[in-house]
């Protein structure tokens, strides 16, 4: 997508005018969609009932009221991470944003979005429809599935943004992204000892206050959770990239979690997380950037 403040961007690959000798590395600011977070559940692919695409749409929070226009969007395939960048504030001051995301099996996919079919515009920049609230809307078609998420930017860092599960539209959407959500029995509504109230913390990655990412795999193995609610607490352990489940839980309970990394047995990086569990869904952890051991 293209973000906000491109100009900006050409400027530092091109080389800006100044006297200054040396530069601080100032990280960017933004909001990250974890697309391996997002279609938990469904997987990418081509087949039905596999996201192919997913389309993000931005809006400003505006607290007590219903969700605003939509002022950014971009379309992203399946695999790849939802990045915004450098999102100016409202006119209040806000940076925080409510998100509606859409998504395509390849079926479902309007060609109209693809950005293959957009012809190189001018300064060799590529200008996608999705980028642009009104053309995406317009082209979104029958998407098969959707979900609502929220985020609010901070100084220097990529946010993640804490989404709910995607839901099936009817129009062709598996719901294979429920499965395990409740094994309760449906005839008596009784949901009392229920998976699908989890909380989880998607441990493929984190980011750093200096703008960075700790990655599965090259910079962690092993990941642990301690975590608190009223008088209640306890740990879980995985093996990233499996999330980290935890489970029962309390409807309605406040989590604070403290995820710590470990690789080859050391530790090396603590993160702070927070969620509030739901009694119908899982709920995905929302957490502060990593820090030292």
């Amino acid at each position: 997508m293209a973000a906000p403040l491109v100009a900006a961007v050409a400027c530092v690959l091109a080389g800006c005018p100044g006297t200054a000798t040396t530069a601080a590395y100032t990280p960017i600011t933004g909001i990250l969609i974890r697309s391996s977070a997002l279609v938990a559940g469904y997987g990418c692919g081509t087949g039905a009932g596999q996201v192919y695409r997913y389309a993000a749409f931005l809006s400003y929070t505006d607290d007590g009221g219903p969700p605003g226009r939509f002022v950014y969007s971009g379309v992203f395939d399946c695999y790849s991470d939802g990045l915004f960048s450098n999102l100016p504030p409202d006119d209040a001051g806000s940076l925080s944003f409510d998100l509606s995301i859409v998504a395509w099996d390849q079926a479902s996919f309007p060609p109209a979005l693809d950005c293959e079919a957009i012809d190189v515009g001018e300064a060799g920049f590529t200008t996608c429809p999705g980028d642009t609230p009104d053309a995406a809307i317009g082209n979104e078609g029958t998407p098969n599935w959707t979900t609502k998420c929220g985020a609010t930017q901070q100084s220097g860092i990529s946010v993640l943004a804490v989404c709910a599960p995607l839901t099936p539209t009817g129009a062709g959407g598996s719901d294979a992204g429920a499965d395990g959500a409740s094994t309760g029995d449906a005839s008596t509504g009784d949901t009392t000892s229920s998976a699908g109230d989890a909380v989880l913390v998607d441990t493929h990655g984190f980011v750093t206050a200096d703008g960075g990412t700790l990655v599965c795999g090259p910079d962690f193995q092993m990941v642990r959770a301690t975590y608190t609610t009223g008088s209640q607490s306890g740990s879980v352990t995985s093996e990233c990239p499996a999330p980290l489940s935890i489970a029962p839980t309390v409807a309605g309970g406040a989590y604070a979690i403290t995820v710590e990394l470990f690789q080859s047995g050391a530790s090396v990086a603590q993160v702070a997380c927070q969620a509030t569990a739901s009694a119908s869904m899982p709920t995905t952890a929302s957490c502060e950037p990593a820090t030292g051991p």
